[in-house]
């Protein structure tokens, strides 16, 4: 098991210089790392410190205009909410994830934030006429991208929310 003290000395020197104002090659470089710490801590450690690290390299991104990985950054964060069971959390963010990426022109990204947040109300919250535009968007998009197994992820939440839906 990781030492939890020798975790935040290494995570809080990144999160400082991530919020210092520098050159703009820095501070990518720096979000960039904090974005690589935050995959490995939530494939390997824990959830809660990855939440923080993806959100701030997710602002820092946002302020150098890197919209991609912004929305990446922004989806781990939803992730990290959801494995918490955070449900609701996971919701408001996937969703905005998903309004951020209509407006970036980034269907793929909003198609995943839509599957998730789709997944969460079948398959956590057994909220299934909630789902269904969720579901139907993201089958949707997800086929216009060429994502065909998302899609067809999308498609059984969409028709397992309407048949449950309507029971």
């Amino acid at each position: 098991m990781i030492d939890k003290g020798r975790l935040n000395d290494a995570i809080d020197p990144l999160l400082r210089a991530a919020a210092i104002s520098g050159p703009a090659a820095q501070r990518h470089a720096t979000a960039t790392a904090l974005l690589r710490l935050g995959v490995g801590l939530t494939q390997r450690y824990g959830f809660t410190d990855a939440l923080r690290i993806h959100a701030r390299a997710a602002a820092v991104f946002a302020e150098l205009g890197e919209v991609e990985k912004e929305l990446q950054c922004r989806i781990f964060t939803g992730v990290c909410e959801w494995q918490l069971k955070a449900y609701e959390s996971a919701i408001q963010i996937f969703d905005s994830v998903a309004g951020r990426a209509l407006s970036a022109g980034k269907s793929a990204f909003r198609a995943r934030a839509l599957l998730s947040i789709s997944c969460i109300l079948v398959d956590h919250l057994r909220q299934y006429q909630r789902a269904v535009p969720y579901a139907a968007e993201a089958a949707r998009l997800s086929r216009s991208t060429g994502d065909h197994e998302q899609a067809a992820h999308a498609l059984r939440h969409l028709d397992e929310a309407r048949r449950e839906g309507t029971a």
